[in-house]
């Protein structure tokens, strides 16, 4: 039998991903690591409200 794939436990990794990703181009382009961090968590945060509202169960 299969054991069912929970996407819930993994929703922690859109905000890891969104806020390296955003500290990164925020320090390349003009050095602002916060700025770029709080950018970073809204962009994983609408990301992932995206995907996984997209993603039903069956």
């Amino acid at each position: 039998m299969e054991k069912e794939f929970d996407y819930q436990d993994y929703n922690w990794l859109y905000y890891v991903i969104g806020l390296s990703a955003g500290i990164l181009t925020g320090y390349a382009v003009e050095g602002h690591v916060i700025l770029g961090a709080v950018l970073g968590l809204l962009f994983g945060g609408l990301v992932k409200f995206a995907i996984n509202k997209s993603r039903k169960p069956q």
